[in-house]
C-alpha cells in the first residue's frame, strides 16, 4: 500500500500495489520523478508546507482500512 497527500493538502491517494499484478512505481512514476525533476531546485507557487490534519486522518484511515480488507 503507498498513500499520499497534495502539498496544499486538499485531497489525497492511496495505491494498492501488487508486483508483478497492478502499476507500481517502476510502471507509473510521480510525475516528479518521471520528468526528470530536480526537487530541491522545483520553485512551487502558492504551495503552504503546513498539511490539514484532516486530510491527512482522512488519507489515513482509508489506507488502514484498505489494508485490513
Amino acid at each position: 500500500m503507498e498513500s499520499g497527500v497534495s502539498e496544499n493538502a486538499v485531497s489525497g491517494h492511496i495505491q494498492y500495489i501488487e508486483p508483478g499484478r497492478t502499476a507500481c512505481f517502476a510502471c507509473v512514476p510521480p510525475l516528479v520523478v518521471a520528468s526528470n525533476i530536480d526537487e530541491r531546485t522545483l520553485k512551487r507557487e502558492g504551495v503552504c508546507a503546513a498539511s490539514l490534519p484532516t486530510t491527512m486522518a482522512v488519507v489515513a484511515g482509508f489506507l488502514v482500512q484498505n489494508t485490513l480488507k
